[in-house]
């Protein structure tokens, strides 16, 4: 699965349903999963969403997040 590394650019923050929160802070350096797409294992993905990888994964929408630099590339396929 190719990640990035994306600087978020505003704070945001969600709790579900069992109370975990996933908070991500302004001027911190997150790795995220591709837009619109998600692990194999874990939350699924949401339209216009990136998976944050941190102590609770979940779905921040991209508008939170610099454009990012790869940090794992895509599995070859062929």
């Amino acid at each position: 699965m190719q990640t990035f590394r994306r600087i978020c650019i505003d704070n945001y923050s969600v709790t579900d349903n069992n109370g975990n929160t996933l908070s991500v802070k302004k001027g911190k350096e997150y790795i995220t999963s591709e837009i619109n797409n998600a692990p194999a294992v874990g939350p699924s993905s949401v339209k216009n969403h990136v998976i944050v990888f941190t102590n609770v994964w979940g779905p921040v929408p991209i508008e939170y997040f610099s454009a990012g630099t790869e940090f794992t590339p895509k599995e070859f396929e062929g």
